[in-house]
């Protein structure tokens, strides 16, 4: 009996997931090989396309997220530096930014070419702060979304920037105060599947004419999601270094559950008095694993463990990886949950 065409069609998407995952966890085994290879092709198509990479380049930086010449040179409230993620088109501060702009902030969006590695994002941020703020001493926060957390603690703790010494010098602004939002300092097994956010980053760019066909090429070949996997080697060596006493580290984590901790202990509070003394344990352990299961889960992308750094506080949120932090539409009135508190903490 033949398969009937929907069949064959179940059959293929079948067998292509299939490999899709082997082909996944068949990279955890050779990642810096595969790290370099990548790396190669990057290297070779901005040296093949060097005006492209040039172009994209001068794209990005960090500029002012609104100017106004009756604002110009004024930051009643401080200075704030918004660093957005991977695969990020741009749309991840449309809720923060103009809270900020309207509470007096001086708010500034650093962009950059983000599949490369985390490293040179990094080497870029610092250039383009460096270049902003050049004669000024001043003081800045920064508020960091997923992989730009990563970026700004290897700014401040690699040793190669020196980045508290060219603060004291006035070549960099000193940062007080780093906030960083579902950021997976320990790394994210769902990196290996960022090729659905490339699609997603790469689309947003599709229909302007001003940009380069390679564009999803000449921002990087996919190093950074290999640097976002757990155990890389980056982390590795990120998470080894001591973090800078001088500044004020915030780590912001998302829970897609919604039972929180209090609501959980309330909930099974109200039913255990009922119960018999012989089942209260086992109501108690249930209210362990769903607990567990919400850091498990964490904001779908990172986990809470992941989030977590030691002598760091910790603040959890409702809300998935990006609603957390920003609304699905422009047209929502709907307040992310981190918002409120991100204010609270830049706050004088």
């Amino acid at each position: 009996m033949k398969l009937v065409p929907k069949r064959k069609w179940f059959r293929a998407a079948g067998l292509f997931l299939l490999f899709f995952i082997v082909i996944q966890v068949g990279r955890q085994f050779f990642r810096e090989e595969e790290w370099k290879v990548r790396h190669s092709i990057y290297t070779r198509i901005k040296k093949a396309y060097p005006q492209a990479a040039k172009n994209l380049e001068q794209a990005h930086g960090l500029k002012p997220y609104k100017i106004d010449p009756d604002r110009i040179g004024q930051d009643a409230s401080g200075i704030v530096i918004l660093i957005h993620g991977l695969d990020e088109p741009g749309q991840v501060w449309m809720n923060l930014a103009p809270v900020l702009y309207e509470l007096g902030f001086r708010v500034l969006i650093m962009t950059y070419p983000n599949d490369q590695p985390i490293t040179a994002s990094t080497k870029f941020v610092f250039e383009q702060m460096a270049a902003f703020f050049k004669g000024e001493k001043r003081e800045v926060s920064i508020v960091a979304h997923s992989m730009g957390g990563l970026i700004s603690r290897d700014l401040l703790t690699d040793p190669k920037f020196s980045y508290s010494q060219k603060a004291d010098q006035g070549k960099v602004p000193r940062v007080k105060q780093l906030i960083m939002v579902g950021t997976p300092n320990h790394g994210s097994q769902l990196a290996q599947f960022r090729f659905f956010l490339e699609i997603r980053d790469q689309f947003h760019h599709l229909f302007d004419d001003n940009i380069h066909w390679l564009n999803g090429f000449l921002d990087g070949a996919g190093e950074a999601g290999i640097d976002l996997l757990p155990d890389s080697l980056f982390l590795t060596q990120l998470n080894s270094r001591p973090l800078p006493d001088h500044v004020d580290f915030q780590v912001i984590a998302g829970m897609v559950s919604p039972w929180s901790k209090g609501e959980t202990s309330i909930f099974v509070e109200g039913i255990e008095n009922p119960l018999s003394r012989q089942t209260r344990p086992a109501l108690r352990a249930m209210e362990k694993i769903w607990l567990s299961m919400g850091k498990t889960l964490g904001d779908g992308l990172v986990t809470v463990d992941s989030a977590t750094l030691i002598g760091v506080p910790l603040t959890l949120v409702k809300g998935t990886h990006l609603t957390m932090i920003r609304n699905l539409t422009a047209s929502s009135k709907r307040v992310p949950p981190a918002v409120p508190i991100i204010v609270k903490m830049l706050m004088p």
